[in-house]
Order: structure tokens, then sequence, then C-alpha cells
């Protein structure tokens, strides 16, 4: 997933998210892997009801359970939630 530069910061390998999708049930808990050191341009195929910063950052989350996702699903990511571990 991408996020802007002002969410940058709150970020630390190990973070736990939630990833939700169209038919996929229950959130999937996930944690952060992997924090580009670099900037990217927004892709086009990422869409928001607000404003979005120009330049983001690739963040990459791993989950126990990857056979519940396909490569290319749309996805929506929630950051800094609690998984279940307990974190």
């Amino acid at each position: 997933f991408f996020v802007n530069e002002a969410m940058l910061p709150r970020l630390s390998l190990g973070d736990p998210v939630n990833i939700k999708c169209d038919g996929c049930g229950s959130d999937i808990a996930a944690r952060i892997t992997f924090i580009a050191r670099s900037s990217e341009f927004t892709p086009p195929v990422i869409y928001s009801l607000d404003e979005r910063s120009k330049l983001v950052f690739l963040i990459e989350a791993r989950t126990t359970t990857p056979e519940r996702l396909r490569v290319g699903q749309p996805v929506s990511v929630a950051v800094g939630v609690p998984d279940d571990r307990g974190s």
C-alpha cells in the first residue's frame, strides 16, 4: 500500500495493519515488513475522496494468511490498529 509523506513518520517496521477487501469476510491482520526510503508518484489506480499528495511512499505488509488475498486485488488498509496477537 502507499502512504503520503505526512503519514510516514508514524509508521515503523513491525507495526500492525488490518486489511479489508470485498468478499474477504473478517479483516486480515498483517504487519509492516518494508518501508520505502524514496518517494514515488501516486499510482493512477489509487483513488480517494480526499485530496492526496503527489508523492507517496510504498509500504509492504505481510499476513499469516496470504491465501485470503490475490495479486492485484483492491484492498483497504487501516494502520495502527490492534491485530489478533493483542498488540
